[in-house]
């Protein structure tokens, strides 16, 4: 009886400590399974001796045994999720088949697809031509919106962006939306377009040392990160995975900020400083917001940490020396200007700004 309640009373610790590390819920399953086969072990070392048995017996007895287990063994692996080799086989033919075409057969494509369009161009001015007969174009005043709908093409470029990530396998490593990795080998990804631009993501898959997220060190220097994505991509799937990842940009599933490996000081500025109360204590998890004030560049959020200190990267160039910051916690505001030598190549770019709540 105590074996059995020692079995019993680990059931729903083993079920709700992996829930709490965020396990799949077929790995709470499987961890539940192996508490109940371990309590039935633990029981049966106090079970009395069965009785010896010989002869046909004893080959039945052994045959039913296997059967039993096998049973067991099969069905309990039919109730678990399973692996579909045709969906990574969908997968692989995406990947590899473009590789493999011919320059033939892609100039062949190319032609088909060239003659396509200039079918479709032809179609379009035919149709435009009798739409101006039945209502002419009124042209818009210069400065003045056409009012005309925005091209679905980026819409396009996102959706197949996701797609390359889900071939690449990229949630193997990372997280988006609390779906991905239960691991700790890449970054949450959920708020990456509000802190690296498109050309920063596309240098860190074709070059994995060009960066790396903060508090993500030991990992980066492992490089658990496979540098072989620029055999195994294309720039069109590049530029699509980049196009997507730049949409996420939710601010309350905290990314860690990139650490620039392989960059230069002119790709950004650097605000920090420390937050305190009027009596000088500092004070922690206070949301830091540094906004430019400059037309095309984005504001970015930090927190402080123990100790009351925050740093926030922000993009701005060389262009963009002089331009206005205001930083703001709390009920504390300062505006500091971004001065700088656009000509200095060395000199890190950053400003300290100290606020009192």
């Amino acid at each position: 009886m105590r074996k059995l309640i020692i079995g019993v009373v680990l059931l729903p610790i083993t079920w709700f400590a992996s829930a709490a590390m965020h396990f799949p819920r077929v790995f709470q399953v499987m961890f539940v399974l192996y508490v109940i086969l371990g309590t039935v072990v633990f029981l049966l070392l106090d079970a009395p001796p069965v009785p010896k048995i010989g002869g046909w017996k004893a080959g039945a007895m052994l045959v039913l045994f296997y059967a039993l287990i096998s049973g067991v063994f099969v069905v309990g692996a039919s109730l678990l999720p399973q692996y579909d080799p045709t969906v990574e086989k969908g997968k692989i033919d995406k990947i590899v088949k473009p590789k493999m075409e011919t320059p033939e057969s892609r100039h062949a494509k190319l032609e088909e697809l060239l003659k396509k369009s200039q079918e479709l161009q032809a179609k379009a001015d035919t149709l435009t031509a009798q739409l101006n007969k039945i209502a002419p174009v009124r042209t818009p005043a210069a400065g003045v919106p056409s009012g005309e709908p925005a091209a679905a093409g980026s819409q396009d470029l996102v959706a197949r962006g996701k797609e390359v990530y889900e071939l690449q396998e990229c949630y193997n490593c990372h997280k988006i939306g609390g779906k991905g990795s239960v691991k700790k080998r890449g970054p949450v990804l959920d708020n990456i377009g509000n802190l690296l631009t498109k050309e920063d993501m596309k240098k860190k898959v074709f070059d994995t040392a060009y960066l790396y997220a903060e508090g993500f060190e030991k990992e980066h220097k492992k490089g658990l990160m496979p540098d072989k994505y620029k055999e195994l991509m294309t720039d069109e799937e590049l530029d699509a995975l980049a196009a997507y990842l730049s949409t996420l940009k939710n601010p309350s599933v905290e990314t860690p900020k990139p650490i620039f490996v392989k960059s230069r000081v002119d790709h950004g500025f650097i605000v920090y400083g420390y937050v305190r109360d009027k009596s000088g204590k500092p004070v922690a998890d206070v949301p830091v917001n540094a906004q430019p004030l400059k037309a095309g560049r984005e504001a970015h959020d930090g927190k402080t940490n123990k100790d009351g200190y925050y740093e926030i990267f922000l993009h701005i160039h060389n262009e963009d020396s002089g331009t206005k910051i205001v930083v703001t916690a709390k009920d504390a505001k300062k505006e500091i200007v971004a001065n700088y030598n656009p000509e200095d190549k060395v000199t890190k770019r950053q400003a300290a700004v100290d606020l009192v709540i």
